[in-house]
């Protein structure tokens, strides 16, 4: 048998904290950040053994947009050997951060809506935008980058899984009557006809430690299911829980320690247990659910976000005890890059034609001096998303993307750009060969929510097509795909 060769590792992080407002990300209603709350960075870990290698990126970002991904890999491809299409840039999904590029959804509603009606757009003179956003994030993220690169030197690696509670359902099911259920985000468990959660939780960690030649950790990734969206409602820039979760895992492990933080399948879940907020938080849950603008919830974030950030860090603790015993200098390193494509969900003529209408009736109710202000503006998002839709599909019944699978000793790292529901990621995790699955989604694109059956039957965001790219017949494709190219590592 083919001995491996010995690993080398990089490590390199930045601080991408905008020093000018921005547009924040992350919600249906236009917001500019008002100040900084805690700073937020991007993460390089590199994997090379002279034969094949991947560079994983974390940012602290609602998600990367596939432009915004193939000018990081094509400004890093040939770099002193590095391939473009072995590096993958994936997002926390704080909703307290940029995009770094143009404002989609505003040129959506002056599509749609109509510039002239739309709810005027107020921003700072010095607002950072455009591609001035995109060249201030880059001037940050390639350097480092590279210096992760040229900074690789031998070392060991080690994964571990352990538990956590951090992600919770976030669709409550209603009974409606008649044999009717409904589902909705954010919904209210207080409510007399709540019912159950339509999907389970996840609550494995999955961890690679990464150690120099003296078996002294330097860094570790942590692939959390749950987006970080504890602020996720307000005006300022933030790391959400994974500021503190960094703290506290530093705290127990080491000072100068990189983290590579992840955020694994997790569409259906929220690190907030909706069952105990809804106790005092009834009428702020239904503001929530209409996500029309900002929410105060009564409850004490950064408190909520410190507990996270602490469960996260004593199963890192727990995890590194394990692993110390089991450190690996020449581990199975393998690298796949691939493209996938799967059905796109469509929308019927009928639904085109009917939304088209609403869309048309709405707008005749405003003129530029009775302009729509946000909700009013929110409450078009479906019907706009399945005009979208009709005109996509009139041109594809595909929706592809490009991802990676990186074996590492027994553990196998799977990229995707989407928000899967949990039971997509638990399919993949049980049935496959590799002892260990760490899925990493929101990554080198926005693929929208992968939704299941159950999901959209019953209904609302997260689940119809404005929000969605692929249905659950093509999550099953995704899923059997995945499980295929993982056996094959195996």
């Amino acid at each position: 048998m083919k001995e491996n060769k010995p690993i080398r590792i990089g490590w390199g992080t930045c601080d991408i904290t905008p020093d000018r407002p921005v547009m924040l990300s992350g919600q249906l209603y236009s917001r500019v950040s008002r100040y900084v709350h805690d700073p937020i960075s991007a993460t390089a870990l590199v994997l090379d053994n002279g034969d094949t290698h991947a560079i994983m990126i974390s940012c602290d970002m609602v998600g990367i947009m596939e432009g915004l991904a193939v000018r990081i890999r094509s400004a890093l491809d040939g770099f002193e050997g590095i391939k473009g299409d072995h590096v993958s840039i994936s997002a926390t999904h704080t909703h307290n951060s940029s995009r770094f590029i143009g404002n989609a959804r505003r040129s959506n509603l002056n599509k749609f809506l109509g510039e002239d009606i739309c709810e005027p757009l107020e921003v700072p003179d010095d607002l950072l935008d455009g591609e001035e956003a995109t060249e201030f994030f880059l001037s940050r993220l390639i350097p480092m980058v590279k210096d992760a690169w040229r900074n690789r030197a031998p070392g060991g690696i080690a994964s571990a899984q352990d538990y956590a509670a951090i992600g919770f359902n976030r669709r409550p099911v209603y009974d409606m009557g008649e044999g009717r259920e409904e589902s909705r985000m954010y919904g209210s468990c207080a409510d007399s006809n709540f019912l159950r959660f339509e999907g389970g939780s996840d609550h494995a960690i999955d961890m690679v430690y990464t150690f120099d030649m003296e078996r002294n950790l330097t860094g570790v990734l942590v692939d959390v299911p749950s987006p970080s969206q504890v602020f996720e409602l307000h005006y300022f820039i933030s790391a959400d829980y994974w500021k503190y979760a960094r703290d506290s895992i530093r705290s127990r492990v080491g000072s100068n320690v990189h983290i590579l933080s992840l955020c694994g399948a997790a569409g259906d879940q929220n690190p907030l247990d909706l069952v105990r907020l809804s106790k005092t938080n009834v009428e702020a849950l239904r503001e929530w659910n209409a996500q029309a603008g900002e929410v105060f919830r009564n409850f004490d974030m950064a408190e909520e976000a410190m507990d996270i950030g602490e469960r996260i860090a004593e199963a890192v603790a727990r995890g590194l005890r394990k692993a110390r015993n089991r450190i690996q200098t020449r581990p199975d390193l393998r690298h796949k890059s691939f493209s996938m494509a799967l059905p796109l969900r469509l929308v019927t003529e009928e639904d085109y034609r009917q939304s088209h209408a609403t869309i048309e009736t709405f707008k005749a109710r405003f003129s530029p001096e009775n302009r729509m202000n946000s909700s009013d503006q929110v409450s078009m998002f479906n019907d706009m998303g399945v005009v979208q839709r009709w005109e996509l599909q009139q041109e594809t019944t595909t929706y592809s993307f490009q991802g990676n699978l990186t074996r590492v000793g027994n553990a196998v790292i799977i990229t995707n750009p989407f928000e899967l529901f949990v039971e997509y990621g638990q399919r993949i995790r049980a049935r496959c060969k590799a002892p260990q699955v760490i899925n990493v989604q929101l990554t080198n694109g926005v693929g929208g929510y992968v939704p299941t059956w159950a999901a959209i039957k019953g209904g609302s965001y997260s689940s119809k097509p404005a929000s969605t790219n692929i249905d659950a017949d093509g999550a099953d494709q995704l899923v059997e795909t995945y499980i295929h190219m993982i056996d094959e590592m195996f």
